[in-house]
């Protein structure tokens, strides 16, 4: 191999590399560096620097190089795992290996130069890192800032490096734009002329449009619908206008009215409540008193009765006092007898134990004297018996032995070298057995296999040919009966058909005029139509984001079943358009905003201030029990947990009774104290007035609400029910056509039967007589198959065998070695130790029979020693147990004279302390009865006055109870029909006959005019002022619409132009390129559609010397590699790529065709960087620099140094 002029290290490792020429040395390096850690097989972090030409990448099969190809695939952005040879891309990670644990992530970091600023970021150097982790997540960093994947791809997007890119070519790809199709391999042009871009910009642009056109046909749709409205709703606003004065008017009168109400009894109410206070106010102080003097009454009775228990106790301990100091004064005249005697017997006992211990230490002294000395002598004798021992075995180990083993050892040396030889020989020739055993095996395999899908076959076809028998005999008998029952089915089954067929169409009518419903009802509740202007404001403004806080109308957050709907909307009333908001301070946030747009007005119910109201627990059981009371309407509604609160506010204190005859009773039975709202409608006012009557046609919010929800059911219903009649029209017009069929051919089939049952009998007892057959050779073969697999079992296992044999007959040799040279060097030792050893046997000798009869005297007088000790103990033992008797039966029983009389003298004072103790515990009784006494007098007085204030109490709350549910009745009805407080209306002196007397007649001009439609001004201005909003957004969707398809034609014929200048110049330089490469012949380029340039597909013929031009796939495997490389090649040399990886695509070619690639690529490499994975010897000698890769540890893929002479001599060899 050519050498290179120079070569250096790598000065961040061990690396040695082989430089480049001095004729690049002023070429850009535009891939600098690749740092991988933890990606597949590089367990440890590596890095590699790259320099400009060709840098080659070597290393045997399966150590890794592939993975470095992949680490910068997959660091550019490639989402497939399986392109990455994983599947998941967890597989990237590495996984652990024997001596290595698995990582939790993997990392690639890709250092490119930007100097000539290819990329548009204002960076010389540019990195771009990617990092995925063993729990899933994965982060793209560029120039160490976190980004997102669509950064990296449109980075590199029309750069040479994208997805389709030509940067990065393996074998695999090669392949790939060998057998893709031509429409498929024009990719590669798009990239090289630049139009990826275009296209995805094209692909957005297109879902604008289709986004635009579909936004325009829902426009139009509207706008129909909005036209046919106009008219009605104008000649209604009329009316409404009328209406909305006279309720305006109506209104003022009913407010002052029911503020003049509000504001008497809540005068009312501070008076009573005022009293109730001053009186629960002494309630509780006279409460405080008694209960303290309960406290004193109790501790008192508890301090009685321990003075009780104390006296008796006292009392009880007095008696035995007196007894125990009769007891002491009889036990002092006894002890004075019993101490004489007993001090004689003590003396004697003591002086004969002494004696005795004495006797006993003495001889305990000498035992212990002699076991030293016999211990002494013992070890003595001991070792040197230990040391002659040593001696003797030492001498016995002569020299003559030792020269005999060394033989004996050269011997087995000589038999285990000749018998491994054997060995390894009858390995060998098992191995060759066994290979045509197994040979042998799967040959019978193949045949046995054959056989049985025969067996199965012929086992099938005898089975079919069976029961066609059977079905064909069956036919007979049936055939005649199956003519009669087919022409009966055929006309019920016609009459049945027409039936269906007018039902499904019935169906399809109705499912047509609910669908045509449902989206009038849709349009209404997504325009908010039917709402006052200032909530549909507010509503809009929520959707559209614009205010905070919004939870939604009363009526779009709470449902009820439809049989309550009526009744709901009754109680409900305007408070059905009333907003509720999270808080207060969102309330009045909106209100500035529809103060600040003169949108009009709105009421607002705050969650976080807003008090929930429930009928008192005595209403509730009072009305439980009564006929036609069906519960509270909050108890009748669904709505969200966080809601309730607002829900029981509005609904908590409102009945819902059957009809106005059951409501008129249970009014009646809660005195007319809260509103009942019947199941109809009608009303029974709080205070006893009465509302009712009924509104033809009129729709409601609550009941378009309802009316959806049911609609859409219906239309499910409706869904399935015209499915499952389409499904049956279907079967049954299947029937009636397979009816007909058969009738046709049922008179044919008899005749035709009665052959076919002869020819399945013929063909049946030829199935059974190749059956048979098969079956005899299959046990034939099964027979040989046997003995074959029980020979390759043997020869296996004998295999084995051998083996064991062989590796134990190995280390036995190297055992046998070592031990002849061991043996050798102790044969000279022993001769110099031998004689030294003799003498001091015969000294040790001596010595040990000194030892022997010093040790035998030592032992007889420790016998003796012993002997006397154990009499000794029996002696001590029993003068310890008298004495022990004396002192615990005797005399520790007994007291002495001066302890009884101290004794007795305690005993008569304690008498007398326990008589005085009682004198005073009777007295202080006394006193503590005469305390409990006057305590219980004094909460008796207290007592009585409780109960006094208590009944004015009562009296007073019962009042106050009455005031405050009329107060509520008339605060009620102020929010819930006119959204005010009783607080927001200052009142001067009121006219109250005059405010009824109009109250009364707006009514009655309000029931001239009749039902109207209350919300025809507001849906009449927003009805037009939306028909006017669409018409401009319908002109801006045509705009857009036509501006969109404007800029597309635009980019079309942008990518035709770069598409087919890039494609000619590409093609000028593939016809040049491939004779380079062939050494002559001639290719082209072929357009398949050549007037859709868009989506025209490539061809490529070619045409190697000697041959006629053909297309690619009808080429050599060789031929058609050197071809694609001579394409990719051309690709370079019309859109030059800053660097370019090769992944073994030459790996086909012959060495003179590799010779060829390789010249060629020294050539481009002045343009292009370039990164080759190879095995052949003519692209690495063609490289500037060689890296290793080897797999030194298993499943571990290591960067090693590798220097020219030793590169030199691998590729040689």
């Amino acid at each position: 191999m050519q050498e290179r002029s120079r070569t250096g290290s790598c000065p961040s490792c061990d690396r040695t590399f082989i430089d480049a020429d001095n004729r690049r040395g002023e070429l850009i390096v535009f891939l600098k560096r690749l740092e991988i850690a933890g990606f597949k097989s590089f367990a440890e972090k590596i890095h590699i620097d790259f320099v400009p030409g060709v840098t080659a990448i070597v290393g045997p099969n399966g150590s890794g190089k592939s993975n470095i190809i992949d680490a910068i695939r997959w660091v550019l952005g490639e989402q497939s795992a399986k392109s990455l040879r994983g599947s998941k891309m967890e597989d990237v990670i590495f996984a652990g290996s024997d001596s290595r644990k698995a990582v939790n992530f993997a990392e690639v970091t890709l250092i490119l130069d930007n100097t000539q600023n290819l990329f548009p970021l204002d960076y010389t150097e540019i990195s771009v890192t990617r990092r995925v982790f063993r729990s899933g997540d994965s982060a793209y960093l560029l120039n160490g800032q976190t980004c997102r994947l669509k950064d990296i791809t449109t980075l590199f997007m029309d750069s040479g490096l994208g997805k389709e890119a030509f940067s990065i070519i393996s074998q695999g790809r090669v392949d790939e734009i060998l057998n893709s199709r031509a429409d498929e391999r024009r990719n590669v042009f798009d990239e090289a002329a630049g139009v990826l871009k275009y296209k995805t910009h094209k692909l957005q642009a297109e879902h604008k449009l289709f986004e635009t056109t579909d936004n325009l046909d829902r426009v139009l749709d509207i706008l129909k619908e909005i036209d046919d409205r106009l008219v009605p709703l104008e000649k209604e606003a009329g009316l409404a206008r009328k209406a909305s004065t006279l309720r305006s008017e109506l209104r003022e009168a009913d407010v002052r009215l029911l503020h003049h109400d509000a504001s008497s009894l809540q005068q009312q109410i501070s008076e009573i409540a005022a009293v109730v206070k001053n009186d629960e106010a002494e309630q509780r102080k006279i409460s405080d008193t008694l209960t303290q003097y309960e406290k004193d009454l109790d501790i008192d009775k508890k301090g009685l009765v321990k003075v009780e228990l104390q006296l008796d106790e006292y009392q009880n301990e007095l008696i035995k006092q007196t007894a125990e100091v009769e007891k002491w004064e009889g036990r002092r005249l006894l002890s004075v007898e019993k101490t004489r005697n007993t001090k004689q017997q003590v003396e004697r006992i003591r002086q004969e134990l002494q004696t005795a211990e004495e006797t006993q230490r003495m001889a305990k002294d000498k035992h212990r004297a002699m076991q030293m000395k016999q211990k002494t002598a013992q070890r003595e004798l001991e070792e040197v018996t230990k040391e002659s021992k040593q001696v003797t075995a030492m001498l016995n180990s002569s020299l003559k032995e030792t020269e005999q083993q060394i033989e004996q050892l050269k011997s087995v040396y000589i038999e285990r070298l000749n018998e491994e030889a054997t060995v390894r020989s009858e390995i060998k020739h098992v191995e060759e057995r066994l290979q045509g055993e197994k040979s042998s095996t799967e040959k019978i395999t193949v045949q046995t296999t054959l056989l049985s899908e025969r067996k199965q076959q012929l086992a099938k076809e005898q089975q079919e040919k069976i029961q066609q028998k059977m079905t064909v005999q069956k036919q007979l008998d049936e055939l005649e009966n199956s003519a009669k029952a087919c022409q009966q089915q055929l006309t019920a089954e016609e009459q049945r058909l027409s039936t269906q067929q007018q039902v499904l169409q019935k169906a399809l009518r109705k499912q047509s005029e609910m669908q045509g419903r449902l989206r009038a009802l849709e349009s209404l509740e997504k325009d908010f139509s039917g709402f006052y202007s200032g909530v549909k404001e507010v509503l809009h403004a929520k959707k559209q984001q614009r205010i905070q806080g919004i939870e939604g109308a009363v009526v779009e957050l709470i449902t009820t079943e439809p049989a309550y709907t009526k009744a709901i909307e009754t109680a409900l009333g305007g408070a059905m358009q009333h907003i509720i908001t999270t808080t207060e301070h969102d309330a009045r946030r909106a209100i500035g905003y529809l103060k600040t747009k003169n949108f009009g007005r709105a009421t607002f119910l705050p969650m976080d201030i807003l008090k929930p109201r429930e009928l008192p627990m005595n209403s509730r059981q009072v009305l439980s029990q009564q006929h036609g009371f069906i519960g509270t309407a909050f108890e009748l509604i669904q709505t969200s947990a966080a809601y309730e609160s607002v829900a029981k506010n509005l609904l908590g204190q409102t009945i819902i009774a059957n009809d106005l005859e059951t409501a008129s009773g249970l009014a009646k039975t809660i005195g007319h104290r809260y509103r009942i709202v019947t199941l109809d409608g009608d009303i029974i006012n709080a205070g006893g007035s009465l509302t009712g009557g009924g509104a033809k046609g009129q729709s409601t919010l609550f009941s378009r609400k309802a009316e959806l929800e049911t609609l859409s059911n219906q239309l499910q219903k409706m869904d399935q029910s015209i499915q499952q009649a389409t499904a049956l029209t279907s079967e049954t017009r299947n029937l009636v056509g397979a009816s007909l069929h058969l009738r046709d051919q049922l008179r044919v089939k008899l005749e035709e039967t009665q052959q076919k049952k002869s020819l399945i009998h013929a063909s049946l007892q030829e199935t059974e007589m190749e059956l048979r057959s098969v079956e005899m050779e299959i046990s034939t073969i099964e027979i040989g198959r046997t003995d074959t697999v029980s020979a390759e079992k043997q020869l296996s296992t004998k295999k084995q065998d051998l083996q064991i044999r062989h590796e134990a007959l190995k280390r036995e040799l190297q055992e046998t070695l070592e031990k002849l040279e061991g043996l050798e060097r102790l044969v000279e030792n022993r001769r110099e130790e031998q004689q030294s050893l003799q003498k001091r046997l015969h000294d040790l000798q001596q010595k040990s029979a000194v030892l022997k009869e010093q040790n035998a005297y030592h032992s007889s007088s420790i016998l003796e020693t012993i002997t006397q000790i154990d009499e000794l103990d029996l002696i001590i033992n029993r003068l310890q147990e008298e004495q022990h008797y004396v002192q615990e039966f005797v005399i520790g029983k007994e007291l002495t004279p001066e302890e009884i009389e101290k004794q007795s003298q305690q005993a008569n004072d304690t008498k007398k302390y326990l008589q005085q103790t009682i004198e005073m515990e009777k007295a202080e009784r006394v006193k503590q009865a005469k305390r409990v006494r006057d305590h219980e007098q004094r909460i008796k007085t207290i007592r009585q006055q409780v109960g006094t204030i208590s009944e004015r109490l009562n009296t007073l709350r019962i009042q106050l109870s009455r005031l405050e549910t009329q107060y509520e009745t008339v605060r009620d009805r102020l929010d819930e029909e006119y959204g005010l407080r009783p607080n927001e209306l200052h009142l001067e002196a009121l006219d109250i006959p005059l405010l009824r007397k109009t109250v009364e007649n707006c009514k009655q001009q309000l029931a001239k005019i009749g039902p109207i439609n209350p919300n025809a001004i507001q849906e009449f201005e927003e009805v037009s002022e939306r028909h006017e909003f669409l018409q401009s957004q319908r002109n801006d969707l045509v705009e857009a619409k036509n501006t969109l398809q404007e800029a597309m034609a635009e980019m079309d014929q942008e990518m035709k132009s770069r598409f087919e200048t890039t494609f000619e110049a590409i093609r000028s330089h593939f016809r040049r390129v491939f004779k380079d490469m062939f050494g002559g012949g001639e290719a082209d380029l072929v357009l398949t559609d050549p007037t859709n340039l868009l989506t025209t597909g490539i061809d490529i013929m070619a045409r190697p010397p000697g041959k006629k031009l053909q297309n690619l796939r009808l080429l050599s495997g060789g031929e058609r590699a050197l071809t694609v490389i001579s394409l990719l090649f051309s690709i370079l040399e019309v859109r030059p790529v800053p660097f370019c990886i090769l992944d073994e695509v030459e790996a086909a070619l012959d060495e003179a065709n590799v010779v060829r690639y390789s010249n060629y690529l020294k050539k481009v490499s002045d343009q292009t960087q370039f990164i080759v994975i190879t095995h052949r010897k003519g692209t690495m000698e063609g490289a500037d620099v060689l890296y290793g890769i080897t797999m030194q540890e298993s499943g571990v893929s290591k960067l090693l140094s590798v220097k020219l002479s030793e590169m030199a001599e691998e590729i040689s060899s």
